[in-house]
């Protein structure tokens, strides 16, 4: 990616990511074998951005809202890449060669949040000597970015910006143009590495490529941190008219398949692998940890499915996955070959594993066929279909002698992913189907959300480019 913060900001919509719009904040291991962070429901009352109490139904409409802006999410990044090289043409000098897009997105509400420490300071008014921001966690984009100033045109935040020159930190650095593998070629401004992201015809950011010492707050009180990470440093924002009210979020912290990411720049203690956990529950008090490293693995017993990630990971450089097909019941779709995969321009169609949406998102030929082979599902177990606002398919719960509704299972290359109360959204007199049409946006063709992965340990290895699940009862996961 680029620029000075990945751009994240908020824009009209909220941009919610996820039903699990986490806060990392804990690093338990601290050895070269792994370590695992704690997440932290976004409605929680220990996150940042807790809404206070939500009934099912605001719950269930907020997973609505928050599916909706990442298919557009999704669409509008990839839509930018084809004009990559003419998107900052015409701006600032200090705008070098712009790397990626992204549409308008509000960082107030989504995905994973991860509190980190920033810096090394000598003059800081707390006990601790580095800076906490909060970074949005995010599995399809790469490089990790916060706003530093001085900066031109930055969007309000709560905390301070990164500071680059005065009371800067005493183990910040810039990259050196073209003297790092971080520092992708041509992409510098005078002496030092820059990255430049559009992400909306006019909204632009830019910086420079940095390194600091992160550091990573534990329960019992002590820290472990990582040096050196490398970060981008947003030094100039163009047209992001955000709210009068400050961010809570400071940046992003990428997790993609790119070589600037979180989980690559680990080394040896990552590995290239990380596992979550997700559980399926209405509520947000349950602990989630993200696992890295020999952390990232299924206990003995456990029936394991391993699926190939799509080489190269498409433009987004992502965890995409080859779906062949879909059935309902006992009844397969049959779609044509090839209709979910990702196409020979790596930009449009594929399937992405992806908590940072909550429902499931099929394009509209896929979802009616879905939507319709549930609906006469239910028909003939004479479960009788609600009309609820907001949704295409609702209907009664089943009682002890109906049959359930039917299991939704996803056919990979190399495994099939049986969804059972992971295709469904319970509301409070009722349930509802948790799968949406992307509204043919373009973009990626499926994107399979949190909601659906729940109950199941994900593991993904960007070094054996897989993808491995199991059937799990997250609500039970302990550090």
């Amino acid at each position: 990616m680029a620029v000075a913060l990945n751009t994240f900001v908020v824009s009209n919509v909220y941009y919610y990511f996820l039903v699990l719009l986490l806060l990392l904040q804990l690093v338990v291991a601290k050895s070269n074998n792994g370590f695992t962070l704690k997440l932290i429901h976004r409605d929680s009352i220990e996150s940042p951005l807790y809404p206070g109490n939500l009934t099912l139904e605001e719950r269930a409409a907020r997973l609505h809202h928050q599916t909706d802006a990442r298919v557009n999410y999704y669409a509008t990044k990839i839509a930018a890449h084809t004009a990559s090289a003419k998107l900052l043409a015409n701006q600032s000098e200090n705008l070098v060669q712009p790397e990626v897009i992204r549409p308008r997105i509000s960082f107030q509400s989504s995905f994973y949040l991860a509190k980190v420490g920033f810096g090394s300071f000598d003059n800081l008014p707390v006990t601790r000597n580095y800076r906490n921001y909060n970074l949005m966690v995010d599995t399809g984009s790469e490089l990790i970015w916060t706003q530093c100033e001085p900066c031109d045109g930055c969007f309000q935040q709560v905390q301070p910006l990164f500071p680059l020159t005065r009371l800067k930190s005493r183990t910040y650095n810039m990259l050196k143009c073209n003297n790092h593998r971080l520092c992708y070629p041509n992409k510098c401004f005078g002496d030092y590495c820059s990255f430049g992201i559009q992400y909306s015809t006019r909204q632009n950011s830019s910086g420079f490529i940095g390194y600091d010492k992160f550091t990573f707050e534990v329960d019992n009180g002590t820290n472990d941190y990582l040096y050196p990470v490398v970060f981008g440093c947003a030094t100039i924002q163009r047209n992001f008219n955000f709210s009068a009210r400050p961010n809570q979020i400071n940046g992003i912290l990428g997790m993609a398949l790119g070589p600037r990411s979180f989980v690559n720049q680990l080394g040896t203690r990552a590995q290239g692998r990380f596992s979550y956990c997700i559980p399926y529950a209405t509520d947000s008090s349950h602990n989630i940890y993200l696992r890295f490293g020999q952390e990232a693995r299924f206990r003995a017993g456990q029936q394991v499915s391993t699926i190939p990630i799509v080489a190269g990971g498409g433009v987004l450089q992502a965890y995409y996955v080859n779906l062949l097909d879909i059935s309902v019941g006992r009844i397969q779709l049959n779609f044509t070959p090839g209709y979910f995969s990702l196409k020979p321009d790596r930009r449009n169609g594929g399937c992405l594993i992806d908590s940072g949406s909550p429902l499931t998102a099929l394009p509209p030929l896929a979802y009616n066929r879905v939507k319709d082979a549930v609906a006469a599902e239910l028909a003939r177990s004479h479960l009788q279909i609600i009309q609820k606002p907001g949704y295409d398919l609702c209907f009664q719960r089943p009682t002890s002698r109906q049959q359930p509704p039917p299991v939704i299972r996803f056919h990979f290359q190399g495994a099939v992913f049986t969804l059972r109360q992971g295709a469904y959204l319970n509301l409070s007199d009722a349930i509802c189907l948790a799968f949406k049409s992307s509204g043919g946006l373009g973009g990626v063709s499926v994107i399979i959300g949190g909601i659906a992965q729940s109950d199941y340990r994900f593991v993904f290895d960007a070094g054996a480019k897989t993808v491995a699940f199991a059937r799990e009862d997250c609500t039970a996961e302990t550090r």
